[in-house]
């Protein structure tokens, strides 16, 4: 028996969290690929099958920026992204499966960042910093109406 997809709300904030993961992914393996000559030998071939390369113009300002920090800070953010798109992932595929923990996960994952994105939008307004406030806060409060909608079954 195939089973259905998932509802359209959840299934949509998993697709996002698979985004980001993905996005996070690249980021991570890029960071590390700057600090040690082996890894960039290891992730030359995924690189250059996604067309990342070093010479656009994104990544040559993104590139000039972190090679201005330390190898050591560089590493640390390196698998920071690894391990935040590992959590993603994991908040991803749960979501898309239905699963009510992946649900708690999200809420209280996405809910930790909450106060930085209110500083950040009352440090700077910006286009940014607000809409990725209210995605999150939409996030929130879908999940938590779904948990409680599902609570009352």
């Amino acid at each position: 028996m195939i089973k259905p997809l998932p509802h359209s709300g959840l299934a949509v904030i998993a697709l996002f969290k698979l985004l980001k993961g993905l996005v996070l992914l690249f980021v991570g393996a890029g960071l590390l690929r700057l600090v040690d000559a082996e890894i960039a030998t290891f992730l030359a071939p995924l690189m250059d099958m996604l067309h990342l390369h070093v010479h656009s113009r994104l990544l040559h300002a993104l590139v000039l920026k972190v090679t201005a920090l330390s190898p050591h800070s560089v590493l640390l953010m390196g698998y920071i992204s690894l391990l935040y798109a590992a959590l993603l992932f994991v908040e991803g595929f749960g979501l898309w499966l239905e699963a009510s923990w992946a649900a708690y996960l999200t809420v209280l994952s996405t809910s930790l960042f909450l106060p930085v994105e209110f500083y950040e939008v009352i440090r700077q307004v910006s286009v940014m910093h607000v809409a990725v406030l209210f995605i999150n806060l939409a996030i929130v409060g879908y999940l938590v109406a779904q948990l409680g909608w599902r609570s009352m079954r």
